[in-house]
């Protein structure tokens, strides 16, 4: 202890004496830490631990697949397995719901959640105020009681604790507010009020709606496979049992870590971590760089202290010490740097979308961000510092202690290290431009993909009908058509249409398609996406009917029941037929209770998904023959449409001042809610590859500056025996390319192999895409060259007889 209390003091006043280099190194060591640090916490808190759950490694989310597609759960076998059941402790069910919220202000529309009672127990979360669910709330007529979500008890109720034992109407019945849980229990996301599930016999025997999710905690002893094994064998007898309606089904079994993050938000975070941990090599080879420099000037002081007996262990030791404090105070500003850097990205982030990622509010400098930081410091310290440190006791006793030896040059091993690390930062320089470009480009190409239909002047809001009071068919359809019949009206709206799913908006509901007279073939899977939509969408979006005909005011609610298909429909379960005429059903694999609709035409292609550029086969219903209890209103206007958003409030409320009404919000803005995150990603990783860029630039100048200011002598003999100064600019700029050729022709491997990842992930991305590879490599071959060209230039206008003066 005393020894390292020696070296620390030592190391302080040797970093005191050099304050430039001390300042430069922990600056650049401040973005590499602070960047990974800040990047840390944020996928610590939303992929590694989102929720405050004990042993959450050891709660299954328990989901029903069809040939290879997961869905949610029946209840009636939700049931089944309860009571058969060893390899869990328990498990718990919750489908989510809209609700209309009064008796607190204006009408509020709420997503909440229908749990069973032991929901909270599965999880061992105990409500931050009050109580969760007991036993006895989810018995038919005492089922009135509900807990708030934190976010939501702040922002409804102003986090007043007075909330408990208030009342509040859910879709016009009274509810007794009884608890509220804590902060950092946000499953499912999104979720303003649970509320407790009394189901009926008959919905307890119902094994063709898949509309709940269901999670369990395993048994102490029991593994994931063993419970994926006992659930496959109870999914087998229940198919055995109920051949109609379980036939085929199996169970998947998974973590509900893994099921909540999906499989894009950790391999983006996985992408982003990489490209930072980039960052932070590219500022550990900087940082080399400056010590070897620092080496040479301090070789007499080596030297002198290796003559009086100091071992080269002891030596390397303090050499070390002095990196790892560096770190230290790297680590100390990439704390502060971090923290700057998550408020950015925590105030940037919607809160509509932010309430849909569990975790991300909780992001914070947690304990865990410490110890990364501290492992980062002293990884930092000693890969920055170990090869120089080497270098730096490679000295000769007797030419560093002549009483004439004015100083020293480096050796050939310490010039080649100082290239090496130069060409490392060109490279991955070169990988993360590259990267960065890639991912902006397809972003890029995301935010424009629905341009053709002008979703700038597209006004979007949803309506929830309260089943209350819109309890059956007549009564939705009568208040769809009277607010379509009074929005077309307003002035300035060219359309007014009711829509699940507008083009790029990865709403639509694929399901079991079953064809009439059209057997399916054992083993095929036939599904289409499900869009409901008004008479005039075809029209408002310029969807041509390419054969039959469209919608119209005569295909009403008691009418037949007709459909639309897209072309890729006909094209994969029509070839050579005409479709129309012929009768389908929308989720024939959930039971008969589904109409048979007859087709009446054939729509054009569009796509529905903004991450995925294969078209599904499309089934069009009418929503006025539909009915469903929520809607998405698209509005089309001449100008800007935001101007009318109070006018149809207004239109709304008119027919129902009790009803709720969404964020009024343009298309283009949806567009960029959905592209959030990527635009988050994008931009960390552009920060990322812009440090790169920098850094790197920095590098090539300060090994160039170096060599120059060793080689002065010689160019000073080269000039004075005749050389141009042309021939010496030449020199220096050769070696220059050298450096940056190798760089860029290693950055370009790994370029191509980041390529593919960025890929994987968006649509529309090439990862052979020339014009961002030539372009990227064109720009860092010039920024590489310029900054190589400043030494080279002074190097061409050395004067000889002072350089030789000086030597």
């Amino acid at each position: 202890m005393r020894t390292l209390l020696q070296d620390l003091r030592y190391a302080v006043r040797q970093l005191l004496k050099s304050p430039g280099f001390a300042l430069a190194s922990v600056l650049t060591l401040t973005i590499g830490i602070g960047a990974n640090t800040a990047l840390f916490s944020s996928m610590d808190a939303v992929v590694m631990h989102p929720l405050a759950v004990p042993q959450l490694e050891r709660v299954m989310a328990i989901i029903e697949a069809q040939d290879g597609r997961d869905h949610w759960v029946t209840l009636g076998n939700y049931e089944d397995w309860s009571r058969q059941i060893r390899s869990f402790e328990q498990i718990a069910e919750y489908a989510r719901t809209n609700m209309s919220m009064t008796g607190s202000g204006d009408a509020t529309h709420v997503d909440a959640a229908r749990t069973s009672a032991n929901f909270f127990s599965v999880l061992r979360t105990p409500a931050y105020l009050g109580r969760a669910f007991v036993v006895s709330d989810a018995q038919p007529g005492r089922d009135d009681v509900a807990v708030l979500n934190y976010g939501f008890w702040l922002r409804q109720f102003a986090g007043n604790p007075a909330v408990l034992g208030r009342k509040i109407e859910l879709d016009q019945r009274t509810f007794t507010v009884v608890g509220v849980m804590p902060k950092t229990m946000q499953y499912p996301p999104a979720i303003d009020i649970f509320v407790p599930f009394a189901p009926t016999p008959q919905q307890l025997q119902n094994r063709s709606d898949h509309d709940y999710e269901v999670i369990g905690r395993l048994r102490d002893g029991v593994t994931a496979p063993q419970a994926q094994a006992e659930m496959r064998t109870i999914a087998e007898h229940l198919s055995k049992a109920y051949p109609a309606t379980n036939a085929r089904w199996s169970v998947h079994v998974e973590t509900l870590l893994d099921y909540m993050n999906g499989p894009y938000t950790p391999r983006y975070y996985k992408l982003i971590m990489g490209a930072s941990l980039f960052v932070l090599l590219v500022v550990c080879a900087n940082l080399a760089n400056l010590q070897f420099a620092r080496g040479i000037a301090r070789r007499p002081e080596i030297a002198m202290r290796a003559a009086l007996g100091a071992r080269r262990l002891r030596i390397i030791r303090q050499l070390l010490t002095e990196n790892i404090l560096l770190g230290v105070g790297g680590a100390v500003g990439g704390l502060v740097f971090a923290g700057l850097y998550l408020h950015i990205i925590l105030i940037t982030m919607p809160p509509n979308v932010a309430r849909w990622l569990p975790g991300w509010s909780n992001t914070s400098l947690n304990g865990r961000a410490l110890a990364f930081t501290t492992l980062l410091a002293v990884a930092a310290g000693l890969l920055s510092g170990f090869s120089p440190a080497l270098e730096a006791l490679r000295v000769n006793l007797v030419d560093q202690l002549k009483s004439g030896s004015r100083g020293s040059t480096s050796s050939g091993r310490t010039h080649r290290l100082r290239s090496i690390f130069a060409v490392t930062q060109i490279a991955f320089a070169v990988a993360l431009v590259i990267g960065a470009a890639l991912m902006s480009k397809g972003m890029d190409a995301l935010l424009h993909s629905a341009d053709v239909y002008n979703p700038r002047k597209v006004l979007r809001f949803a309506v929830t009908l309260p089943q209350a009071r819109y309890d059956t068919p007549e009564k939705k359809a009568a208040f769809y058509a009277a607010s379509l019949d009074k929005l077309r009206t307003l002035p300035g709206v060219t359309y007014a249409e009711v829509t699940n799913a507008l083009p790029y908006s990865d709403m639509g509901w694929v399901r079991d398609c079953a064809i009439e007279n059209h057997p399916l073939i054992p083993g095929k899977f036939q599904s289409a996406l499900q869009i409901g939509v008004s008479e005039g969408y075809f029209s408002a979006f310029h969807i041509p009917i390419v054969s039959g005909r469209g919608f119209s005011k005569s295909d009403a609610l008691r009418s037949l029941p007709v459909a639309v298909v897209s072309r890729k429909f006909v094209n994969q379960y029509f070839p050579g037929e005409n479709p129309v005429g012929h009768r389908i059903r929308m989720g024939a694999g959930t039971g008969d209770h589904e109409p048979w609709v007859t087709i009446v035409g054939v729509a054009e292609e569009t796509s529905y998904s903004l991450w995925d550029d294969r078209l599904n086969p499309a089934v069009y219903l009418d929503t006025s023959q539909l009915t469903p209890d929520s809607e998405n209103y698209v509005l089309l206007t001449r100008g800007n449409p935001t101007a009318v958003a109070s006018a149809a409030r207004k239109v709304l409320a008119g027919l129902d001042p009790a009803l709720p009404l969404d964020a009024i919000e343009t298309w283009q803005e949806l567009l960029h809610e959905q592209l959030t995150g990527l635009t988050h990603a994008a931009a960390m990783l552009a920060v990322d590859a812009l440090v790169a860029l920098l850094l790197a630039a920095i590098g090539i100048f300060g090994v160039m500056a170096n060599q120059v200011g060793e080689r002065t002598r010689e160019i000073g003999v080269r000039l004075a025996m005749g050389a141009r100064r042309e021939d010496v600019l030449g020199m220096i700029l050769r070696r220059a390319s050298w450096l940056t050729g190798s760089g860029v022709v290693i950055g370009l491997v790994m370029a191509f192999a980041l390529a593919h990842g960025v890929a994987s992930l968006l649509r529309g991305v090439s990862p052979n895409d020339p014009v961002v590879f030539s372009s990227i490599t064109a720009s860092i071959v010039g920024i590489a060259l310029l900054s190589s060209w400043i030494p080279a230039r002074r190097a061409s206008r050395i004067d000889p007889m002072a350089a030789l003066r000086d030597e």
